[in-house]
């Protein structure tokens, strides 16, 4: 069911929506749980909350926007009459996750979550004034993540587990500014493996309190450079042809925390911070390049702050909202339209609802305002430059089987 593609909605490339259930509120407090096991991606303790076996199954799609309103004087390709910006980069993603939790003791659980928490996907319509930077850029992910959890007493859970990630990137610029330019492509993937740590504790009565942490993992991809046309650099010309590269990644690591405070019966007030170490990702040089190529991201950290509510109106059917703030880890001299990323706010609404006693549906939709962007590139001596201007629509849908308990 892990397949298909993910668009980056979140910091950097990450894709946050691993939940129906969080979408609705914009993920306020997802790492202190509630009825939904999908909390499993931000604090794996969460996996103790079940009292039998249950599944969960969740879809997403995004629907962003995002294009460069042009600036010509300082755009190189705008004095050979190429003036087009590219259209709307973004694509149309979906995210599947899953979600497995099972109790072996009154104690001991175990629990599986397979999710793709990296992903990127944009396109440039060629001829335009950034091609030499960016024709098409996608990047791909499967994270499998098996838990072992332990109920310490009814105040305390915690759990631990392994991250398998499979990471795949292929990126696509042009080597002529025709309008069916040849074209230089960078390909790679790997897989590696990283930790998930996280405690739950409840020290009164309706209050929750969720710390995770989700390691980073290592990539050492291996992959391939092709040209389409001889290059000609300053070291000699590169024949047409595959030449063999690897790169190193490190994914960054994660901390979640995440509060959740029943106000009466009906009500719950949640909200929550993260923490991503983008900043330990900088200039990724590809090894065995002939033309010595890098990708400069420079990141700062990441930042995600969220608050948002529940009211169950009966039994069977809770209305959630919520909202968040994202800083993005881009800085305005590296953002490129590859990815245009940048500070957004979060709007979010959603409804759960008990269609019996074992099965609930999900539902999440939400609005990101994305701030305006400044973008000043330069590729082979290829200039282009403007402001990229963005928002992105994300409908979420999941379903959650209970086999007794």
């Amino acid at each position: 069911m892990i397949a298909g593609v993910a668009t980056a909605e979140a910091g950097g490339f990450a894709v946050r929506e691993q939940s129906a259930y969080g979408q609705g509120s914009s993920f306020a407090g997802m790492a202190a749980p509630g009825d939904s096991i999908s909390s499993m991606f931000w604090n794996p303790a969460a996996v103790t909350t079940v009292t039998g076996m249950t599944v969960e199954g969740n879809l997403t799609a995004i629907f962003p926007e995002s294009e460069l309103d042009v600036d010509p004087s300082r755009s190189t390709l705008a004095a050979f009459g190429i003036t087009s910006s590219g259209g709307n980069v973004g694509e149309t993603g979906i995210v599947p996750a899953t979600y497995f939790a099972m109790p072996l003791t009154d104690e001991f659980y175990i629990g599986l979550s397979v999710t793709a928490p990296y992903g990127l996907a944009t396109t440039s319509d060629a001829p335009w004034v950034g091609m030499f930077s960016h024709l098409e850029a996608e990047a791909v992910s499967v994270n499998a993540t098996p838990v072992l959890g332990f109920k310490v007493n009814d105040m305390v859970s915690v759990a631990v587990g392994m991250q398998i990630e499979y990471f795949d990137v292929d990126i696509e610029t042009a080597l002529a500014p025709t309008a069916a330019p040849p074209r230089q492509r960078l390909e790679g993937d790997d897989v590696d493996v990283g930790l998930v740590a996280g405690v739950t504790l409840t020290p009164f009565d309706g209050t929750t309190i969720g710390i995770g942490y989700r390691s980073a993992v290592k990539h050492s991809l291996g992959g391939s450079q092709t040209f389409d046309i001889p290059v000609v650099t300053p070291i000699g010309t590169i024949p047409a042809g595959t030449y063999p590269i690897t790169a190193d990644l490190t994914l960054p690591e994660t901390v979640s925390v995440g509060v959740r405070q029943r106000i009466n019966d009906a009500f719950t007030v949640m909200g929550g911070f993260e923490w991503t170490n983008w900043s330990r990702i900088q200039t990724v040089p590809f090894e065995g390049s002939p033309a010595g190529s890098d990708l400069a991201l420079n990141y700062d950290d990441g930042w995600f702050f969220s608050l948002g509510g529940e009211y169950k109106f009966n039994p069977n059917l809770t209305f959630r909202t919520g909202v968040g703030y994202e800083i993005a880890p881009t800085q305005d001299e590296d953002r490129s339209m590859r990815l245009p990323d940048a500070d957004r706010i979060w709007a979010s609404v959603g409804a759960s609802y008990n269609w019996n006693e074992q099965l609930s549906i999900d539902f999440g939709y939400s609005h990101l305002f994305v701030d305006d962007g400044p973008v000043d590139e330069t590729t082979a001596g290829i200039r282009y430059a403007g402001t990229a201007e963005g928002s992105v629509d994300i409908i979420s849908f999941g379903m959650r089987y209970k086999f007794g308990g």
